[in-house]
């Protein structure tokens, strides 16, 4: 419980509030993190802080099984790694993050999908006589 609290009082001093969501990483298991938009990185006394500075996809790839986990991020988030543990802080609601993925044709619905189907218009190609 004590390191519970210490990670909010430490989210408070950085951001102004409390985070609403988030999501820990152990820092062994992660190879790189590319970030997609403009970030800052500030170097603290147990690792360090990366603010994100723009909406974007943050992508973590971890050492084992060629496995990767992708995220949308929001500006005003950030990722602090203190120790052992790396952790993302997100200032909105999963929902929020939801709402700002692209639609991929997995995530539509039938209805969707025949719509943009129709919108398609096939070419008619005239043959020779």
């Amino acid at each position: 419980m004590a390191n519970e609290n210490e990670v909010n009082e430490n989210a408070e001093v950085i951001n102004g509030n409390t985070p609403q969501s988030g999501i820990v990483f152990n820092v062994q298991q992660v190879q790189s993190i590319d970030i997609t938009n403009s970030f800052n990185h500030v170097k603290t006394e147990n690792g360090w802080v990366i603010q994100i500075l723009e909406s974007g996809k943050l992508s973590i790839n971890f050492i084992t099984s060629m496995r990767k986990t992708e995220t949308t991020v929001m500006a005003g988030d950030y990722i602090e790694r203190d120790g052992d543990d790396i952790i993302l802080y997100k200032h909105q609601t999963e929902d929020v993050y939801r709402q700002q993925r692209s639609p991929s044709s997995l995530s539509r619905s039938r209805d969707e999908l025949l719509a943009s189907e129709t919108a398609i218009k096939p070419v008619e190609i005239q043959g020779q006589s």
